[in-house]
């Protein structure tokens, strides 16, 4: 153990000092009553030094005694052993831990919290009856980062010993937790959490989750990110795209929180089956999940929420699996057909549903998120083939008569419904208390979410709306098969239109100012705020168009085409100009 130090003493301040009272037992002069040492720090081994200060706020002196507890004193110390505070004083103390010798005890067995033991009371020198008062105890709680599995609260460090899992191991061996260390502090997270639960200010995970269509219930399809108009492959899956396309694998739209890209897929033969990977390296989380049926390729997606993996096929069975781990939760049959996109209402739900019965009705129902069980049911006026939204309490729902429908989440009754122009083929997007659709026959529509009122329609062009519109607060990114709209959410006018050749059939994202979106050509496109248009990525193999809606988490966008191919696009910066040799020296070349 290291050898007592020179004590670090403060001069009293000028603050009040507590009055004299001979009965008094002195409160505990230590700043805290925990120290807890960090991953990083515990795994460098050796011995570590850790501060914590005492002060005396009393104008009597205070004696104070120091010692570790009998339990863990071969590996923890403490310096000063002991010490005489004046009034107003206060003084630093440091805690010495035997790293090695520490993990070696509670290996065998031994507690992995240590304890310093406080002693303490007023010296009264200038009153000669009395020369100390009441003496207390208090104890410092030294607390070992040892590791364990935050979700099962199991001690790894029997399967570390072993060399069973590493120092810091991927998943949990016990309940099979995905795990992820802090990058700043190094504590064993799960996957699902974006904060270190050791420290709330250390971010684990960066950017929000895109979990459903458009990123959240309410669909706006923007995110707050830097964005930046250039797209490099990070992976895909398959890796080539197949050369038939009886063996392509037909997508659903993808969906990405926590670190995991999910989506839906069905072979040509409509083996169907869920699929899940890592977001950064692409490498499967677990075996394809089988599904009893494909899940609608188009306006179809899966959802990921409260650590669940959600999707609805298109014979109305809903299943419910452990994101991390692949495994069935539950599985509840609708007995009704679903085009649409499951939306979570929220980390817990319920799960919103919108479906087509025999009778060519819709229905909306919510479902229980852990137990699968339906909770409400709401006939709707028309039949719906695309997924609902959700905010502040109400579900809006476009069917194919032309209806937009708003219900009431809790009570299951419609509040309101409005008649427009045409059929929809794309899902309602909420923003700010507006619900705004595009309808097939070329009109845009805004109405006031809690009572229906509309507050503008305009007929924006010939061709059908077909994708979902995207919302960044100012703009509605619309697309269209004459290409994609961008109009005021206020004002309700147009401001610029991107002309394509071909449709545009999938929705597209906005990240930090910049568009990005795919088209039926089998090219995505961009453009940053007030730019032209510019061809991204072009994709290969055969009829290879965009069509499901896409997903974005941490800089990178996920995108499935009808080539079978789900792709993870990185954004990347673009490269600096290339000089060029002019007469009088170097400059930069136009």
């Amino acid at each position: 153990m290291p050898q007592d130090t020179a004590p670090s003493v403060t001069a009293p301040r000028a603050e009040a000092l507590e009055p004299h009272n001979l009965n008094d037992v002195p409160a505990f002069p230590a700043d805290t009553q925990i120290l807890v040492l960090s991953p990083g720090e515990f795994a460098t081994g050796g011995i570590h030094t850790a501060t914590f200060s005492l002060r005396n706020p009393h104008h009597a002196l205070l004696h104070i005694r120091l010692r570790p507890a009998d339990s863990c004193k071969e590996w923890l110390s403490v310096t000063p052993a002991e010490m005489a505070l004046g009034p107003g004083e206060s003084q630093s103390a440091a805690i010495h831990t035997d790293i090695d010798k520490a993990r070696r005890l509670v290996r065998a067995g031994a507690s992995p919290n240590g304890y310093i033991e406080l002693t303490y009371h007023r010296l009264y020198p200038s009153i000669r009856e009395v020369e100390s008062g009441k003496s207390a105890t208090g104890t410092l709680q030294v607390r070992l980062p040892f590791i364990s599995c935050p979700a099962c609260k199991r001690s790894l460090e029997s399967a570390i010993a072993t060399g069973e899992i590493d120092t810091t191991p991927d998943f949990c061996p016990f309940c099979f937790e995905r795990l992820r260390p802090c990058p700043i502090c190094g504590t064993l997270n799960s996957w699902l959490v974006q904060h270190c639960i050791q420290d709330e200010r250390h971010v684990v995970r960066k950017g929000p989750d895109w979990g459903t269509l458009g990123g959240s219930p309410r669909h706006e399809g923007s995110i707050e990110a830097k964005g930046i108009p250039a797209l490099t492959r990070r992976w895909s899956f398959p890796t080539v795209a197949p050369n038939r396309r009886e063996s392509a694998l037909v997508w659903s739209a993808p969906v990405a929180a926590y670190g995991i890209v999910a989506a839906a897929a069905a072979t040509y033969d409509g083996e169907a089956h869920l699929y899940a990977f890592d977001a950064e390296t692409g490498a499967p989380l677990w075996e394809s999940y089988p599904l009893p049926d494909p899940v609608y390729p188009d306006r179809g997606g899966a959802a990921l929420a409260g650590g669940k993996l959600f999707a609805a096929t298109v014979e109305g069975i809903c299943v419910a699996v452990d994101a991390q781990r692949g495994t069935r939760l539950w599985e509840t049959s609708l007995n009704n057909r679903v085009y649409g996109a499951v939306v979570p209402a929220g980390e817990q739900g319920p799960l919103l549903v919108t479906a087509i019965t025999d009778g060519a009705q819709g229905r909306l129902y919510a479902l229980d998120v852990e137990k699968g069980n339906i909770l409400r049911r709401t006939d709707l006026p028309g039949p719906p083939d695309t997924s609902p939204a959700y905010a502040d309490g109400l579900v809006f729902c476009h069917d194919d008569r032309g209806n937009l429908t708003a219900v009431d989440l809790l009570t299951a009754e419609i509040r309101w419904s409005v008649m427009c122009d045409a059929g929809f083929d794309s899902a309602p997007v909420v923003y700010e208390g507006n619900v705004f659709s595009l309808s097939s026959g070329g009109v845009a529509w805004c109405h006031q979410a809690q009572t229906g009122e509309e507050v503008w329609r305009v007929a924006v062009t010939n061709s059908p709306f077909s994708g979902t519109p995207a919302h960044d607060g100012t703009l509605l990114y619309m697309p269209a098969n004459d290409g994609l709209h961008l109009f005021s959410g206020v004002a309700g006018k147009a401001v610029r239109r991107y002309p394509l050749r071909m449709p545009i059939r999938s929705a597209p994202i906005i990240a930090g100012g910049t568009l990005y979106f795919g088209a039926t050509d089998g090219n995505i496109y961009g453009a940053s705020a007030g730019r032209g248009l510019e061809k991204l990525y072009e994709t290969t193999g055969v009829g290879s168009q965009f069509v499901a809606a896409p997903a974005m988490s941490e800089g990178t966008l996920f995108f499935a085409a009808t080539n079978g191919v789900l792709y993870a696009l990185s954004q990347v910066p673009p490269l600096p100009p290339i000089p060029s040799m002019e007469r009088g020296g170097l400059t930069s070349g136009r």
